[in-house]
């Protein structure tokens, strides 16, 4: 019988999550007031596009 041992590491790149006074602290932007009415928006971020859409459950998805 031959026993095969695999080893996987996991490289923890999360960073952790900001305390609740630095959340706050953050400004803050009304989703209403970025996409002004419509269901998408394109945004431009250093000289890349993206679209910043709502769902129809009215969820918002940032894509490339």
């Amino acid at each position: 019988m031959r026993i095969i041992v695999v080893i996987i590491r996991f490289m923890n790149t999360h960073k952790p999550p900001a305390s609740a006074a630095a959340i706050a602290a953050r400004p803050v932007v009304q989703s209403q007031q970025l996409l002004g009415g419509q269901r998408q928006i394109v945004i431009e971020h250093h000289g890349e596009r993206y679209v910043l859409r709502e769902t129809s459950q009215g969820k918002l998805i940032l894509t490339k």
